[in-house]
Formats: structure tokens, sequence, C-alpha cells
């Protein structure tokens, strides 16, 4: 699979907001925990990408923790513009700019650090988003990846909207029908993102699997 059959289109408008709010309300303390693991990886000084950074809250806290060059770049406008204003309100220096994963728009060699969560099963040529995310890194540079897996039984998204996420009532219902019905079949499998990963430069390459999803970690 070289190519999944549809746009990469990123979301706007209503759809981005209501992300965002959600994003704010459901999973603060997982972009803190995401942020903090990052931390430990990168240096002060560091240069960083975020791939698909919705309303930025990753980039955010990372900020919050590492004294480094943070960029996040989004395919969504909305987002774009949400980014920007959450990172405002926060006081964090963040830049946030449009712009799509297949053909990043940054020179080679660019980057010590790109992370990537929640969005890997959405790009449209996710062998070239990740070449592009080779050709942008430095040297012995990393990228983070973190996404959900395909087939997850009802049961794991069940236990996971409602014990890690701590989602009730309503609102766990529409998240877990966008689990199960939306996101879910776009997920790969570990054997896709070892088949991606054999068309790309990254010399190393690790794969853990969480509750729901991949981890995982590539260097050039």
């Amino acid at each position: 699979m070289a190519t999944k059959g549809y746009k990469g289109i990123g979301m706007e408008g209503f759809i981005a907001r209501s992300y965002d709010e959600n994003a704010r309300r459901y999973s603060a303390d997982q972009y803190k925990e995401w942020a903090e693991q990052i931390a430990r990886r990168i240096r002060n000084g560091d240069t960083v990408l975020e791939i698909a950074p919705g309303p930025g809250y990753l980039s955010i806290e990372l900020a919050k923790l590492r004294r480094c060059t943070i960029i996040g770049l989004d395919i969504s406008a909305t987002f774009v513009s949400l980014a920007q204003k959450n990172a405002k309100n926060a006081g964090a220096e963040v830049d946030f700019r449009k712009g799509n994963v297949s053909s990043i728009p940054f020179e080679n060699a660019m980057f010590d650090f790109i992370m990537c969560t929640s969005a890997f099963k959405n790009f449209k040529e996710p062998v070239a988003a990740l070449n592009e995310m080779n050709r942008v890194l430095k040297p012995n540079g990393r990228a983070w990846i973190v996404d959900m897996k395909h087939n997850l039984s009802n049961g794991t998204i069940n236990d996971y909207v409602e014990n890690k996420m701590k989602i009730k009532s309503t609102a766990a219902f529409y998240m877990k029908f966008m689990f199960k019905y939306f996101l879910q079949h776009r997920a790969y499998t570990k054997e896709q993102f070892k088949e991606f990963i054999a068309k790309t430069n990254f010399r190393r390459s690790d794969i853990q699997e969480s509750l729901i999803g991949f981890e995982l970690m590539l260097e050039k």
C-alpha cells in the first residue's frame, strides 16, 4: 500500500474546533505524559518538528519543559490558527505553520527530532511521509510516531475510553463510535509499518505496542 484512496485533507471549521475542545477536555494528561517522554529524549537547543499537531497541545507542553526551537506543521488552516491561539494563551513559543507531510517545506537535515501522534493513519502517502521525515532530519536524528493499531476489539476500545481517557456518558458513546467506525479502519498493522519503513532510508527502527496502538522510534 503506497497511497490511500482519499485525499490528504485536514479537519477544518467546526470539526477542527470540536476536536480542539475534546482534546483540551479529555487528552490534557496524555499530552503532558508524551511531552515528558520526549523531553527525556531531546536536549535544550534542539530543533523539533511536530507533524500534524492539530490544536498544538503536545508542542505547547514540550515548550514548557525544554528550551528548544519547536515548529508545528499541519495541513489544516483551522488547526494552525487554533494552535497559534492556544500557544499564545499558554505563553509558549511554538511556530505553527500550514503544510503537507508529503512535501515538508523545510531544508534537508534541519531537525534533531520529529514527533507525530494520532495522525499517521490519515496520511495519504505513508511512505512519502516517512521519506520526507527522514530528509529533514539531521544525521542520527530521530522520528517518534504514535498511532492506533488496526483490528482492536470492542472491549479494548471501551476500556481505553472509559479508564484511560476517563470519558463518561454521551461523550463516551461518541468517542467509542469514532474509534470503532471512523478511526480504526484507517489504522495500520505492525506488519504494514514494517513494510513502510523498509522502503525508507531509516537505518534503525523500533516498534513497541501499547493497549490500543504502536510507538515507533526511527533513527536516520
